[in-house]
């Protein structure tokens, strides 16, 4: 007979999801939705780091990463220095917090920083396995994460989009319901299936999510049914992320959507729905994945 004082021994925990927020074409909402994607994690009592891998440095921004106020020594403290030829776990050291006036936010993101010199990564593209330079600068720091989240540059083949591939164990796809969107996402589908053999081979596409969607417009219900042709509508997020003003304010001031009063709380519950979802495609994909 089992003993009854004798407990089960602790579970090991499990490694958080890294996923990449990417899309080929620019202008799609990307930093938008991994910064509502963010703050969803934190609200649920995540702790989320965000890893800003594009040189503009828009997630850095928006979420308030509390880096250096002299500009001379921002670089040093970015992604831009950790990636030349980082030690193991190195991207420690550029940790920054949430600038965020809510605790909530505060205590549970963490932001390793972008700088336009992240641009210069690319001289050193040649050298051997500098596409897991993220992956080698990361390992360690992030078992302290419930999540990671990775915000791509609106690239296809580049350095930057190369190190936070093989970094990733997913990627999530926003994806605006017009032409050129629907076609970026077919290249990234495109790409992850040619080259997860050379770059990542457990890397895939864990989903779309359709972002500032209009559904009174025929053209947006027209290229949303074009958007659930890439891979069948149980690849796209049912939750449709329309064009709301607290989407235009996260962005242009640099704050969650739920600080927002216009239509702040519609915009926040959406983005809940969307995590959700992406926490439930991700962990489908990883089982098939093994």
């Amino acid at each position: 007979m089992p003993n009854p004082d004798q407990t089960d021994p602790p579970q090991p925990r499990r490694p958080a999801p890294h996923v990449a927020i990417a899309n080929h074409k620019g202008g799609v909402g990307k930093t938008g939705t991994a910064q509502g994607i963010i703050t969803a994690a934190a609200e649920a009592g995540h702790r989320v780091l965000a890893v800003d891998m594009d040189a503009q440095g828009n997630l850095t921004r928006r979420l308030r990463a509390l880096v250096p106020e002299a500009p001379e020594d921002r670089a040093a403290a970015s992604l831009a220095s950790v990636l030349q030829n980082p030690a193991l776990g190195e991207i420690a050291r550029i940790l920054v917090p949430c600038g965020y006036s809510d605790q909530t936010y505060r205590d549970r993101i963490t932001i390793a920083p972008a700088h336009l010199d992240q641009e210069l990564l690319s001289l050193t593209a040649g050298t051997a396995a500098s596409e897991k330079r993220l992956l080698r600068a990361m390992q360690g720091v992030v078992d302290d994460f419930d999540l990671i989240v990775i915000d791509c540059p609106p690239n296809l083949l580049s350095h930057q989009i190369d190190m936070a591939w093989s970094a990733a164990d997913v990627l999530i796809l926003p994806c605006e319901p017009g032409y050129d969107s629907v076609e970026a996402a077919r290249r990234i589908h495109e790409r992850v299936d040619r080259d997860r053999h050379t770059l990542n081979p457990d890397l895939a596409v864990a989903g779309i999510v359709v972002n500032r969607y209009r559904p009174n417009l025929k053209i947006h219900q027209q290229r949303e049914q074009d958007i659930l042709n890439i891979r069948g509508t149980e690849h796209v997020c049912p939750e449709r992320i329309h064009e709301l003003v607290a989407l235009k304010n996260q962005e242009e001031l640099a704050q969650p959507l739920r600080a927002d009063r216009t239509d702040g709380k519609k915009a926040a519950d959406q983005f809940q729905s969307v995590y959700a979802w992406m926490n439930q495609q991700i962990k489908t994909v990883m089982e098939k994945t093994g």
